[in-house]
């Protein structure tokens, strides 16, 4: 049994509408099933302060009760709405984003992190036993962190990484001197104090904030500073594709000497045979597609509802934050936004689809893509080099810059419903077990990572000219 501390702001801080929380909620599943003993790094604040303080006025609760330290792990339940960004105007979220950046910078939690990185305080390891049956409702979005042992509770943890990032102050530290593994699930600025012999693991979803031009200067810096700080202290290197990987190694080719390896993203992929499609009735119904966004460019939701107007055959469900696209002028009458919803409609959605469609422009995996094949549901996705990766010959593709080709793929997949669901179904066996999340902490805890330095030699040569241009624009 390996003990392991997760450092993972998705799940800590938390942030479960990303990603990279779905890349760690898998893999604690994973290593779970392994038997491997887990502690998760959580972020304390205020609000964790008035939940104690209430319970010493009022004892309502026994005095040796951790219910009152577990509550703070869903305190954004009652915090958090997440239909806000869609109600606000981008001058409100910008004095909301400055509000909440001030008052953490003001707090006790974010002066005890200051105090302790510069070592005016030590760090104190307060571990909280999980008694996660404590609680009389867990969400189902939550249900991963019963996985955990235990929880070890750090004032301002992530809040202050990305203050300390901008100001030039030291990072946070976290004492893990009894761990064998410590996991940081995307680059995180964290300084870790640790035995000798103990593993440092950073995971790397990809390289976007740096070559994402869309992004701004803040943004960047925030991603390299983090990414800096983690890789520097790595004994291993995780990624989540192999383009992913090759991308690092093209950008940042100093870092070449550092064993690699590719952890693919998962999902819950039972090798037994999903259901089939439901069978049609005398009139069919309606044909269906989703598409699962964020509010970013790249994800180019633009060109997938113009293409849906000239489609007024088929629907298309748009889930997750749209931003501004589900208030545009003259929207297609068969265009729905779903906005944000809990994994059990998101997965239904997806199962009673027509097709999956992905337009990205740029991804470092495409997690959807492997939830649809769980789902026995068509893919349909953008022509770039990491879908080929994950969808191999699975998936239809299209050039996402033509919305006549998202249109003629959307009309390939309808005439071929069955042909493609066949094809799935075929390599069933093969997609779980390469994308079942059962295999995901053995490939991340195998002793195979080693540095490839001939591969690395061949990227560093190939990728010099593109290496000394980002250089000399400030990457």
């Amino acid at each position: 049994m390996t003990k392991i501390l997760v450092v993972s702001e998705a799940l800590g801080e938390p942030n479960h509408k990303r990603g990279i929380f779905h890349f760690t909620r898998e893999l604690i599943r994973s290593l779970a099933g392994d038997g491997h003993a887990l502690t998760l790094v959580v972020e304390t604040t205020r609000r964790y302060r008035k939940l104690r303080r209430r319970q010493q006025r009022t004892r309502l609760l026994p005095e040796d009760s951790r219910l009152i330290e577990l509550l703070a792990l869903y305190r954004y339940l009652d915090e958090t709405d997440m239909n806000s960004p869609i109600m606000r105007g981008g001058l409100r979220r910008t004095v909301d984003w400055f509000k909440h950046k001030l008052n953490a910078a003001t707090s006790l939690e974010f002066i005890i992190a200051f105090l302790r990185s510069i070592h005016l305080l030590p760090t104190s390891v307060k571990l909280i036993e999980n008694r996660t049956e404590g609680l009389e409702y867990i969400p189902t979005d939550l249900r991963h962190l019963e996985l955990f042992g235990d929880f070890l509770l750090e004032p301002g943890f992530y809040s202050y990484q990305d203050t300390s990032a901008l100001t030039r102050l030291p990072p946070p530290r976290v004492d893990a001197r009894d761990y064998d593994v410590i996991l940081i699930d995307t680059p995180t600025r964290v300084a870790i104090q640790r035995r000798p012999g103990a593993k440092v693991i950073c995971v790397v979803h990809d390289l976007l904030p740096i070559t994402d031009l869309k992004l701004d200067d803040i943004a960047t810096r925030l991603f390299l500073s983090r990414l800096f700080t983690s890789v520097n202290q790595a004994d291993e290197l995780a990624f989540v594709s192999n383009y992913s990987m090759n991308r690092f190694r093209a950008l940042l080719p100093q870092y070449a000497h550092i064993p690699a390896r590719v952890v693919y993203p998962r999902t819950r992929f039972d090798v037994a045979e999903a259901p089939l499609a439901p069978v049609p009735t005398a009139i069919p119904a309606r044909p269906s597609f989703v598409v699962i966004v964020s509010n970013e460019p790249r994800k180019n939701l633009a060109a997938v509802i113009r293409a849906f107007r000239k489609l007024p055959e088929a629907d298309l469900v748009v889930i997750g934050y749209a931003g501004g696209a589900n208030q545009a002028r003259n929207l297609p009458k068969n265009v729905r936004f779903s906005g944000y919803v809990d994994e059990h409609e998101k997965a239904a959605l997806i199962a009673g689809a027509h097709g999956l469609i992905m337009p990205s422009l740029a991804e470092g995996f495409g997690v959807p893509i492997i939830e649809a094949f769980a789902a026995n549901t068509p893919v349909l996705c953008s022509d770039i080099a990491v879908f080929r990766e994950v969808a191999g010959e699975l998936a239809d593709y299209f050039d996402p810059f033509s919305t006549d080709s998202i249109c003629a793929s959307v009309r390939r997949v309808l005439a071929q419903q069955e042909q493609w669901r066949d094809r799935i179904r075929a390599r069933r066996a093969e997609l779980a077990e390469r994308f079942g999340h059962h295999t995901q902490a053995r490939d991340l805890l195998s002793h195979r990572a080693a540095p490839d330095v001939a591969a690395a030699a061949a990227a560093l040569a190939a990728a010099m000219a593109t290496f000394n241009g980002a250089t000399a624009h400030g990457v």
